[in-house]
């Protein structure tokens, strides 16, 4: 496996800076994003949480990022030969979407101890715009079990049109991007009775997404 890019833009290898230059040419001009600042840490790991109306959206949070995300992606994506070693630089888990397995698990988890920052979409899969699906419990987990800082953004102005992805990657948008404050969840980790707990899981779950959708959209 190749090896993971550092974790600050200033460290990264030319050819990594020139392709984060292409993605925030993309997702600026093409798109017309517009975007706070980001609220992620200068370092340490910490989770990115999303939204997530379109398959563009992870290219949205690497525009607007100077640190690198190790985003948790569907084994389907992971598995496409021509993408494959650019996930691993990127240092991605992936994820089988009807199971969660120990290996996803631990990758995410390492992923955070390395002092990363870890994308996750705590709704699953893409849903269209004012359809809010309940949280799956993965972010609250990795974020209870480690102590990780939670940011959460809000992704707007764009969806995703059926049929091939590409005719969403190819249909210019007006988008916009919202950053927030970390999710307070100390008290809830104080009471976190390990992974079985699924009420304070459910708890942390909810109180991330609500966090996600208080910010303006």
């Amino acid at each position: 496996m190749a090896s993971i890019l550092p974790d600050s833009a200033k460290d990264w290898p030319l050819w990594a800076r020139f392709v984060h230059a292409l993605i925030r040419g993309y997702c600026r001009l093409f798109h017309r994003l517009r975007a706070d600042r980001s609220t992620l840490p200068a370092s340490g790991g910490a989770i990115l949480v999303s939204n997530h109306h379109a398959v563009v959206d992870p290219l949205f949070l690497t525009a607007t990022s100077r640190r690198l995300i190790s985003f948790v992606i569907a084994m389907e994506y992971y598995r496409m030969g021509s993408l494959r070693w650019l996930f691993d630089r990127i240092g991605c888990v992936p994820v089988e979407r009807k199971r969660v397995t120990v290996s996803s698990v631990r990758g995410a988890l390492a992923r955070l101890e390395e002092g990363r920052v870890l994308g996750m979409f705590p709704e699953g899969g893409i849903h269209p715009p004012g359809h809010r699906v309940a949280p799956k419990p993965g972010v609250a987990l990795m974020a209870l079990e480690t102590g990780a800082t939670v940011v959460p953004a809000r992704i707007s102005g764009v969806w995703q049109l059926p049929g091939w992805d590409i005719w969403t990657f190819l249909r210019p948008r007006r988008s916009r991007i919202a950053y927030g404050p970390p999710v307070p969840l100390a008290d809830l980790r104080h009471r976190y009775g390990g992974e079985q707990d699924r009420a304070i899981l459910d708890r942390a779950s909810r109180r991330i997404l609500d966090a996600i959708y208080a910010l303006p959209g």
